[in-house]
């Protein structure tokens, strides 16, 4: 049971120009594969956590408290970076359309998504 570094589901330029292909390369191929094979160390010689984790990072954060002390850090740090990184990579999209109850919720108050972001704007 090793975790593997997820593949992105689009290129690396496909964000630009707001994330640049180079920048989105470095990130995944070696600051999320680095928690990967970080993770997969402090797994590598502990069944118990192998099967405690049972292929997901998630799980095991959950079971955290049952990890022998001197391994929580390690194991924190990184299969935590593996999770957030793997989500945050999903949640990374171009061309998504603003729908449903958020809309509704945000032209209720703003009056439209363009002033909202306007307001975002000027707050930020």
């Amino acid at each position: 049971m090793a975790y593997t570094l997820p593949e992105l589901g689009y290129a690396y330029d496909a964000l630009e120009p707001h994330f640049d292909a180079q920048t989105m390369e470095i990130h995944h191929t070696k600051h999320h594969q680095a928690y990967v094979n970080n993770a997969n160390a402090v797994l590598e010689n502990s069944p118990e956590l192998q099967e405690l984790a049972g292929g997901c990072p998630g799980k095991l954060l959950a079971h955290l408290h049952e990890v022998a002390p001197e391994k929580r850090p390690a194991l924190r740090n990184n299969a935590g970076g593996h999770l957030n990184h793997s989500l945050f990579w999903k949640s990374l999209k171009k061309g998504t359309t603003l729908q449903g109850a958020l809309k509704d919720a945000i032209e209720r108050d703003f009056g439209s998504v363009e002033n909202f972001k306007a307001e975002f704007e000027k707050a930020a």
